[in-house]
Order: structure tokens, then C-alpha cells, then sequence
């Protein structure tokens, strides 16, 4: 399977197509780290300092690496990483040299070690093979020094640790499925669909007209004449009266459009927009809920990897030393879903419904970054005895101020105005 779709997501444009958009969508906006130790005195580890190695941001924090790592889950199914111990520097294991497991004496889909095989070149230029065992981060407390292979003892590596995703996990099953396995089988199909429409276009180009004759000597004529057909726009000669008009295909082509439901189970398999994936805004016609590419759906499911992708780079951080680290990524939402969100939080905490701990972590939701700051001190809850003196609140304290007619007039309520022009009306139908 690695192999065909690795070679698919080179020639193949819709295979291809599909891991640009995922890794586009996943990767917008990069992924942000919280609790991350920088330089500092004492003997703590600068993990900012890691993180910014050249070697590291080549294998795994750099913008290439990332969007190598989804291509692995793309069409490998699994990303493994090889980190040394010690100088915690990070290398990419491809599937090609994943040559064996070990797993959970009672859980055969639980994967304790990886082998690695490969070819190591010598100083003589000559390449020796070379085995080695890996165990994974989860699982450096069950490492040994050897495992037994049919009798033969093959060497544990316990100076550097595993650390692997795998893509489209199954219960039971220690490895996971690539994202672009469903898509394959249907693109080999919607492209023999294409190229008979290419062939059928070419047909229906090579007759322009259509030549009648009265007599099979009169044909025989007009054959001499016009030939036989080399290429598009020549003439067809039939039987008939003695006529010479266009052929009802001429200036015609073949309907492509009708291939667009065997494309669409290819974005379905995907997970993405078949707007997206064949590039052709025809497909949207005039609907603006049907040209957001990032829908409902799709926008779920590359959320739901944005989490695989946080547990992964959680899990190396803390490796590195960051224990209470925390990865996050920027949420779709744009600006006004956004200032919406905002408004609905802000609504319960005006009625003093809410503590400033609890506001904010959902004002964190909306901006999704997780364990921000504490609240400043001296913040005052609205609608709240012991905030007597937010004027704008409560108006106990306040002296009367000649003929207002509102205490709120000419105050910002905080949530906006009922006269907001951000309220669209292209919606979805």
C-alpha cells in the first residue's frame, strides 16, 4: 500500500490534491507550545533551545517536517520518530525499515518495541546491515537488553527511545490504515473514466461533417475526394441523398461533469471538499455554502487529528524535559465567529453568574490556548455586592448626574450593540 500511494501522491493529481489540502488545513496556523522552559540558571533543561536545534526542526518541528509527518500518516499509515536519550536529538524512521514488533504478552494490538533494519555505509563505502530494537516512550520501563528472534538475540538500543502515531486506528489492530487507502481504488477508477472521455472526445472531434451521394459510384467519388479521416474535423461519407451538412457532434465534447459523483467518493474518503479537490469552482455553482471548502465536517476531522498531533508533540516535550508542556493549535473560528463566542460568554459573566477563574477558561476555549495566565488581580465580578464601585455596574455609590435618562447611557454594554452589521446573509440553504 506505501509504496502505490506513495507513488499516487506524485502522478496521481487527486491523491495528490488531497494530502496538500489535509496537511494545508491541519497545519494552518502552526502549532503553538505553552510551559515550554527557555534558558534559565540553575541546572533546569532550556528545551526552547531543543526545540530550535537545527537536526530537531529538520526531523520534527520544522514546517517540512510536519508536513512530511502527515504524509507518513497519508500513505505509510504510521510516523515514527528515533530520539537519542541523551542528546536529545530527534530522526525519522521510515516505514520501508520497520521490519518487526513487540507487542503486549495480552495485547497483540499494543506495540511495546519496534526493529529497524537498514543498510549502515562503512568508512570503506561498503554498507553493512544492521537490526536494531526500539522500545517506545510509553514502554522504557519494560526495555531489555536483548529479544529473542527464533533463537537468535538481537540487540535493544536503550541510548535512544520510540515515538509513533499511527493514522485511523482500529481496536485489535496494532497498526493503523493511511488516510489515501480508501481513495486509491476510486481514483484508478474515476481516471480510466477521464481518459475514455478523452478518447471519446477525440471521437467525436474526428467528424466535422457528413457527405451523402446518391449512387455507390458517387460515394466512391466523394471518398476520393475527401479521404479518409486523419484527424479532428474530417469529413464522413454515407449513403443517402446528395448532401453535405455538420455532424451533430461537431464543436461538442465529451461531458466530463458526469464523472464528478466517482470524484466526490474520493474527497469522501479523503475527508475533504470535492470543491477543493478538483480545483473547479464550477462545482460550487452560486451557493456560498457549498464554496466553503472548510465545512462542518471536514473542519471535524482535521480537528480530530490536530489531537493526535497534540499528544505526540506533548509526548516529546515532556521527554525533553518539558513536563508541563502543552501544545495547541489556532482555532478555525474566524473573527466574527469568534467576537460571537465572546459575546455568549460575556452575556452570564455581566450577571455575575460566573467567577473570573470560570470565565476565563472558556474566553481559553475561544482562543484556544490552553492554562492561560491567572486573572489580574483586583478584578471585580459585575452584578456583584462587593463590586459597589464599578460605577458602570452598580450605581448605588454614585451621585445623580442631572437629567441622564439611563445610568447605561453612553456606556458600552460590553457584548456589542443590537445593531451589529456582522450578521451574514448568505447563509447556508
Amino acid at each position: 500500500w506505501s509504496k502505490k500511494l506513495r507513488e499516487s501522491t506524485v502522478g496521481a493529481p487527486w491523491i495528490k490534491r488531497g494530502l496538500g489540502l489535509r496537511s494545508s488545513y491541519i497545519w494552518k496556523g502552526g502549532i503553538h507550545y505553552a510551559n515550554v522552559p527557555g534558558p534559565a540558571p540553575g541546572r533546569g533543561a532550556n528545551v526552547q533551545a531543543m526545540i530550535d536545534d537545527p537536526v530537531n526542526q529538520r526531523a520534527f518541528f520544522g514546517s517540512q517536517a510536519r508536513k512530511r509527518r502527515e504524509g507518513m500518516l497519508y500513505h505509510d499509515g504510521i510516523a515514527l520518530y528515533l530520539g537519542s536519550n541523551a542528546g536529545k536529538k530527534l530522526e525519522v524512521v521510515p516505514l520501508s525499515e520497520i521490519t518487526g514488533t513487540l507487542t503486549d504478552p495480552d495485547h497483540s494490538d499494543i506495540i511495546w518495541a519496534y526493529r529497524r533494519t537498514w543498510q549502515q555505509r562503512q568508512d570503506s563505502g561498503r554498507h553493512e546491515e544492521q537490526v536494531r530494537w526500539y522500545f517506545v516512550h510509553e514502554f522504557t520501563d519494560k526495555a531489555t537488553a536483548t529479544i529473542s528472534i527464533d533463537g537468535t538475540e538481537e540487540t535493544v538500543d536503550r541510548t535512544k527511545t520510540a515515538f509513533d502515531l499511527h493514522a485511523n486506528t482500529m481496536e485489535g489492530w496494532k497498526f493503523g490504515s493511511p488516510d489515501a487507502l480508501a481513495a486509491w481504488i476510486w481514483n484508478s477508477i474515476a481516471r480510466d473514466l477521464y481518459m475514455d472521455g478523452v478518447d471519446m472526445s477525440s471521437a467525436m472531434a474526428t467528424f466535422a461533417f457528413k457527405a451523402t451521394s446518391g449512387s455507390a459510384k458517387g460515394g466512391q467519388n466523394a471518398a476520393l475526394q475527401f479521404a479518409s479521416p486523419q484527424g479532428a474535423g474530417s469529413t464522413a461519407v454515407v449513403g443517402g441523398v446528395n448532401d453535405l451538412v455538420p455532424m451533430s457532434s461537431a464543436g461538442r465534447g465529451y461531458d466530463f461533469s458526469t464523472i464528478r459523483e466517482v470524484v466526490s467518493l474520493i474527497a469522501s474518503a479523503l475527508d475533504v471538499s470535492n470543491i477543493a479537490l478538483t480545483s473547479n469552482p464550477g462545482d460550487a455553482g452560486s451557493s456560498y455554502g457549498s464554496a466553503m471548502t472548510l465545512d462542518e465536517p471536514t473542519r471535524l476531522a482535521m480537528m480530530e487529528r490536530r489531537l493526535e498531533h497534540i499528544d505526540l508533540d506533548q509526548r516529546v516535550l515532556r521527554w525533553m524535559g518539558a513536563r508541563d508542556a502543552k501544545a495547541y493549535f489556532e482555532p478555525y473560528d474566524d473573527g466574527t465567529e469568534m467576537l460571537r463566542r465572546m459575546e455568549a460568554f460575556t452575556l452570564p459573566w455581566l450577571q455575575g453568574v460566573l467567577d473570573d477563574q470560570e470565565y476565563k477558561e472558556l474566553i481559553a476555549k475561544v482562543f484556544g490556548i490552553p492554562g492561560m495566565a491567572s486573572a489580574p488581580a483586583g478584578v471585580l465580578i459585575p452584578n456583584n455586592r462587593d463590586s459597589l464601585q464599578r460605577r458602570d455596574i452598580d450605581t448605588d455609590s454614585a451621585a445623580p448626574n442631572g437629567t441622564t435618562a439611563s445610568p447605561r447611557q453612553g456606556r458600552s454594554s460590553g457584548v456589542g450593540g443590537t445593531d451589529s452589521n456582522d450578521l451574514r446573509s448568505d447563509t447556508q440553504t
